[in-house]
């Protein structure tokens, strides 16, 4: 972070940590500015991202704004990014409501002046489970070949469904306060060209994984406009995204003791197929 910021002109002295999951997460406190570290493996998706995210908020969509620098910036092993720090709004919390306009509003956006990549249904799942040494051979074995058949699911489904700029990881965490835009949409690293489906899936999976009321569901559903009767599809969409959360837990489970046990208890759910076993976040 320090080495990105020097090679960006931001100063980083003061900086302050938010979180470590998927990325390690700074306030560049001098600059009110947050970076975002990362394996330099998703160069491209984050060049996708930043671009993606500045188009959409210079059409006034409200997408978190990346700052005007060269970015993303590599260092060794690593990238950053830079982004707009927003900063908490006592007695403003997201709710799905607010996600599902949002989600509304940017699955009938038109599409950008460049090309987007279509989204990848199982993310970086395959290759952090290929490097992983937490994995046994037999876990490995199994979600290769798990992410196999999910994926040729997904080609036959999308060609069933519309097409439109997909989010990729749409949740109410990804939600921030703004004062003069209600709320902004943060964490473009898997925008891309695919079904809105897809990002109906963190809401869709709450309440049969995190015990979430299921009315959390039916919230969303009614914000967004989804019919009553619901989308066969989405049972398939939703086996996608709980073998696609389990990257960041592997990558993490090398030095987090926490993700390392919320990693086996996803996984030998879902290898089980207990579809009743309770998740948690970190």
């Amino acid at each position: 972070m320090a080495g990105a910021c020097r090679q960006a002109g931001l100063a980083c002295d003061g900086a302050r940590l938010l979180r470590v999951h998927a990325n390690a997460i700074y306030h560049l406190l001098r600059e009110n500015v947050v970076a975002r570290v990362r394996n330099a493996s998703a160069l491209e998706r984050m060049r996708v991202a930043v671009r993606t995210a500045a188009w959409l908020a210079d059409q006034g969509f409200p997408a978190l704004r990346p700052l005007e620098v060269a970015q993303p910036v590599v260092i060794g092993a690593h990238l950053v990014t830079f982004w707009e720090y927003l900063p908490p709004l006592h007695g403003r919390q997201a709710n799905v409501e607010h996600l599902a306009g949002l989600l509304r509003a940017l699955h009938r956006h038109p599409l950008p002046p460049f090309p987007l990549p279509p989204i990848r249904p199982v993310g970086n799942t395959v290759a952090d489970a290929s490097a992983s040494t937490v994995l046994s051979e037999g876990e490995r074995n199994w979600l290769i070949a798990r992410c196999a058949e999910l994926e040729e699911g997904f080609v036959r489904l999308a060609t069933t469904l519309s097409q439109g700029i997909v989010h990729g990881d749409a949740h109410t965490n990804n939600l921030l306060p703004h004062r003069d835009h209600g709320w902004v949409l943060i964490d473009w690293d898997s925008v891309g060209i695919g079904p809105p489906e897809y990002d109906f899936m963190p809401i869709y999976l709450r309440p049969r994984r995190f015990g979430y009321p299921h009315s959390l569901w039916r919230k969303f559903r009614t914000g967004y406009g989804i019919h009553p009767n619901g989308n066969s599809n989405l049972d398939l969409l939703a086996e996608i995204r709980e073998v696609r959360t389990l990257s960041a837990f592997i990558r993490g489970a090398e030095h987090n003791p926490a993700a390392r046990a919320e990693l086996s208890n996803r996984l030998s759910s879902l290898m089980t197929g207990d579809r009743a076993r309770r998740w948690h976040p970190l």
